[in-house]
């Protein structure tokens, strides 16, 4: 290419970058990080004076966000804005904020609540002795640092001499039964501000658990050196399942039925012992396969007296769901999972184990399918980088399913794995992909590579200016995987070639986004 040439390339890039800081930043004081609008008009109404802003990363948050403003137009305007909208502009122009807001890893906030902690919970500078606020702190409880991000939130504002209406409460979002009650107890307080309290409790999810036969599952990494990498396919003994591609699939897993004989003999016990719990009668065994068996301190009961051993069992907690990026859309005929088998200090993880190892074909599994809007595809027709490792390649695989569908050949993928010899998952699809047009860039990285060993983020300094050349075109950028590592050094490498400030307009517009765990 002559001088002359790559002159006018980098002008042209210039240019286009320009243009797209430009949208971005009109996308970004036009729709929320998640571009789901609700209502249609939540944003535009500057003079409202009550507030609901929302920290979410899996869309929990934002649903319930969008429930709560509903409620709330039953007094007047009412504005919805993810955490990061809100600014000493909106704040000072409210009078009551109800925030909901979910911790995301050891206690932060999720991505589109990252600049708000920066800006109000690290410093004192700003006053709002005008607001009044309450909180609504979802978590895990199966985690150390259950709601954390929503009790720093409370404190924080309290800190700018905001005044606390209520104390933070608290939704765990493994026990669906207190679920109902906190709600419950949220909306009556969002009552005395004039709301109206729905005559049925918001569910996170489509529908109620139901049962999957499990149809097949394929080894993907055989040789790896890591641990086995596995592809579970199941069939819906309903009819109608519907999900898009970003969803996820909530599994209740069990404990198999060699860990529940191997616990009731050491503790003397008989499995086969008739149990009533909450009005339903179970053998010993079955009910040790729902309960958390890692439980410490329980002293066990001294023979097998059924009040006893029933007393003793709701001292174990009932193991908590989890949760898996869907690996399919709807067309393929079946719901697809990735699940890497895990072991911790020689102790086999509960779900990835009993799915991996234990579960039987034609089993059934008892799963539902939750939406994940924020990340679902951008609304447009627009290029998609897709960036991700390992187990990550299930929601990026999913979009790539549902971009060939709509005919969409500008896509490019950036994905990393142990070794090119038996890591490399998925290679007739991906070559597929590649031979049919639908995926004419693809860059592999392999961090055992004994020549060039690499991981994905390395790909992106290596790929820097082809990133900008196509997030300056309009490209939405992707991110599936592990958080730590990969996907916070993956937005470490987009920030120092891209610049904090796109990155976060990007954000801001629903270009960036990361379904990370």
């Amino acid at each position: 290419m002559a001088l002359w040439e790559r002159s006018l390339l980098v002008v042209a890039v210039s240019i286009l970058y320009a243009l797209l800081w430009v949208y971005c930043l009109w996308q970004f004081r036009r729709r929320d990080s998640g571009g789901v609008q609700f209502p249609a008009n939540a944003e535009s109404q500057s003079a409202a004076s009550v507030l609901v802003a929302y920290a979410s990363q899996s869309g929990i948050a934002l649903g319930l966000a969008q429930q709560s403003a509903s409620a709330l137009q039953a007094a007047g305007p009412v504005r919805l804005l993810p955490l990061d909208r809100v600014n000493d502009e909106v704040l000072a122009s409210t009078k009551h904020a109800f925030f909901i807001a979910s911790t995301y890893g050891e206690g932060e906030p999720p991505d589109n609540g990252n600049r708000f902690a920066r800006r109000y919970l690290n410093s004192d500078s700003s006053q709002f002795s005008h607001l009044k606020f309450a909180v609504l702190a979802l978590g895990d409880s199966a985690y150390q640092h259950f709601c954390a991000f929503g009790h720093k939130l409370h404190a924080g504002l309290s800190g700018h001499g905001a005044e606390p209406v209520f104390a933070p409460l608290e939704l765990d979002g493994n026990d669906d039964t207190a679920k109902a009650d906190v709600m419950q107890r949220w909306y009556q307080q969002l009552q005395t501000f004039g709301a109206d309290i729905p005559s049925q409790m918001p569910r996170g999810a489509k529908a109620d658990y139901q049962a999957w036969r499990l149809e097949s599952r394929q080894v993907l990494n055989q040789g790896s050196l890591g641990e086995p990498l596995l592809h579970l396919r199941f069939s819906s003994l309903q009819e109608n399942d519907q999900w898009q591609a970003g969803d996820v699939a909530e599994i209740i897993p069990r404990n198999s039925a060699k860990r529940c004989a191997e616990f009731a003999a050491q503790h003397q016990l008989d499995g086969s012992l008739v149990l009533s719990i909450q009005g339903e009668s179970r053998s010993l065994l079955e009910e040790l396969a729902r309960r958390d068996l890692t439980a410490k301190n329980i002293a066990a009961p001294d023979g097998n007296d059924v009040n006893a051993v029933t007393a003793w069992l709701n001292e174990f907690p009932l193991l908590a769901k989890r949760e898996y990026s869907i690996a399919s859309i709807p067309q393929s005929g079946c719901l697809d999972l990735l699940v890497r088998v895990q072991c911790t200090d020689g102790v086999p993880g509960v779900a990835s184990n009993w799915l991996g190892v234990h579960l039987a074909i034609a089993d059934t599994v008892m799963l539902r399918l939750r939406s994940n809007p924020l990340f679902h595809a951008p609304a447009s027709n627009i290029p998609m980088i897709l960036i991700g490792n390992g187990s990550g390649f299930a929601g990026l695989r999913g979009h790539l399913q549902a971009r060939k569908l709509a005919a969409r050949h500008d896509n490019w993928l950036l994905f990393g794995e142990r070794s090119a010899d038996a890591d490399r998952i998925f290679k007739d699809e991906i070559a597929d992909w590649q031979n049919s047009g639908y995926l004419p860039r693809i860059d592999l990285t392999f961090s055992r590579d004994p020549n060039q060993p690499a991981y994905v983020q390395d790909a992106i300094l290596v790929n820097a200016e082809s990133i900008k050349t196509w997030v300056a075109t309009g490209a939405a950028i992707y991110v599936c995987g592990s958080r730590e590592g990969m996907a916070s050094a993956v937005d470490r490498q987009l920030r120092a070639i891209l610049g904090d400030s796109l990155v976060d307009a990007l954000s801001g517009a629903g270009l960036y986004r990361r379904d990370v765990y």
